[in-house]
């Protein structure tokens, strides 16, 4: 019968089809099968690394609140340079900063800060590394840089801060009706805790300003 063949055809085919194409169905399956170990194993070495990183960072912080700031500043120097990639390095970047602003080192607290920003992917921690990049600025007296990054155009929940931070930098120029108008903005600013309405208030009495709830 037309289009027939015996087992022996069959098996021939089969042989010439393989003499073909059995190298390339040999390196695809090694392919396959190194790819699929090749993500696993990537996988564990991630969740592996972020554990690692998380447990340095609890090491990091327990140092910061034991008062061993060099050890802190290493370790969290440290987790930076290892994991630059991983969330925890911009908190150890912001962590290590503060340690710098609490010494008087605010030219190294402006570089980790900086870098922060530039790392952050969350926009939150991104407006938390600019408001603290602007004011370690201003207690530089770098006004022109500081008032750059408290001018940010999209602020949201934050704005309040930034006119915090813009007061004070009026305030520690010497122009106090400018200073005068960012605190009143910020306590006006109908989302800020009573705390932080406090906080501002006690700017404005020192420089003759009007009571919460007044008329800017």
């Amino acid at each position: 019968m037309t289009g027939y063949k015996t087992e022996e055809e069959q098996v021939e085919d089969i042989k010439r089809w393989w003499e073909r194409n059995g190298k390339f169905v040999i390196i695809l399956g090694i392919v396959i099968i190194a790819t699929t170990v090749g993500v696993k194993t990537w996988n564990e070495f991630k969740v592996s690394t972020a554990n690692k990183a998380s447990a340095q960072f609890e090491l990091m912080m327990e140092e910061v609140t034991a008062g061993k700031a060099d050890s802190a500043v290493q370790r969290g120097s440290d987790i930076v340079k290892k994991t630059p990639d991983l969330a925890y390095a911009v908190l150890s970047a912001m962590t290590v900063a503060k340690v710098h602003v609490d010494k008087g080192e605010y030219d190294e607290a402006a570089a980790q800060l900086s870098w922060a920003l530039l790392n952050a992917q969350d926009e939150k921690m991104q407006h938390i590394a600019r408001i603290r990049l602007a004011k370690v600025l201003v207690a530089q007296d770098k006004f022109d840089e500081a008032l750059i990054y408290a001018t940010s155009p999209q602020q949201g929940a934050f704005s309040s801060q930034y006119l915090i931070v813009k007061g004070d930098l009026y305030y520690k120029k010497g122009e106090l009706p400018s200073a005068k108008t960012a605190y009143q903005a910020a306590i006006n600013d109908s989302s800020i805790s009573p705390q932080l309405k406090s906080f501002i208030q006690i700017k404005l009495d020192d420089i003759g300003g009007m009571k919460a709830g007044d008329a800017g």
